[in-house]
């Protein structure tokens, strides 16, 4: 292991630009994964048809929504959870890969020859 290696993760290192870095590993998941699009649209699809729903989200005054509105709003949840497990699963793989770019770095961890 190489003596002169420093330890700073990336956080320490770059905290003012953290969620920055954080939104564009989100970004590439939009731009590359067609399923995370597809979620994406069937949402905005929901809200273009049931705009009360997007109101629950978006005001602070309370609506009455019908019983498909309830559907679609507890349809739009259920999305909006898959699109944030796709998130976070995108943003621990990032990590993951940046762990060995750290270990490598520190010399820990050797490139194939």
């Amino acid at each position: 292991m190489s003596d002169t290696f420093r330890f700073e993760t990336f956080v320490d290192a770059h905290s003012n630009i953290f969620y920055e870095y954080l939104s564009s590993v989100i970004a590439k998941l939009s731009r590359e994964n067609g399923e995370y699009r597809a979620i994406r649209d069937k949402i905005e699809g929901l809200y273009e048809k049931y705009p009360k729903v997007l109101g629950v989200f978006d005001s602070e005054t309370a609506e009455e929504l019908t019983k498909e509105e309830c559907a679609a709003l507890i349809k739009v949840i259920e999305l909006k959870n898959k699109l944030m497990d796709m998130e976070m699963q995108s943003a621990y793989f990032r990590g993951c890969y940046d762990s060995v770019g750290y270990l490598k770095k520190a010399g820990i961890l050797s490139q194939p020859d």
